[in-house]
């Protein structure tokens, strides 16, 4: 599974140009932005995020929105899913 570090807070979590794609996650520190989630890709096209698919991720993005902090891992179901937040909002290298 990959990792998607968003870009510009755009909270378009499908939109391909709303993302980079990472092997290793994102350093950051909790806040109100989201910064990455870890997630399953969509059957058939690796450069999305399968949203439907991955067991829980909406449920823990939800929460991070909400706290402004991060889920460092999920305990049930037994799925290494991680959605980090950040303080600032990422942007795009260039």
């Amino acid at each position: 599974m990959p990792w998607y570090n968003y870009i510009d807070d755009e909270m378009d979590v499908c939109d391909p140009e709303s993302y980079t794609i990472l092997d290793k996650a994102p350093d950051s520190e909790d806040g109100p932005f989201l910064k990455a989630i870890f997630a399953d890709e969509l059957p058939g096209n690796p450069t999305q995020p399968d949203l439907d698919g991955t067991p829980g991720l909406l449920y823990y993005i939800i929460r991070a929105y909400k706290t402004g902090t991060g889920q460092p891992h999920s305990v049930a179901p037994p799925v290494p899913l991680e959605v980090i937040m950040s303080k600032s909002k990422a942007t795009k290298a260039v």
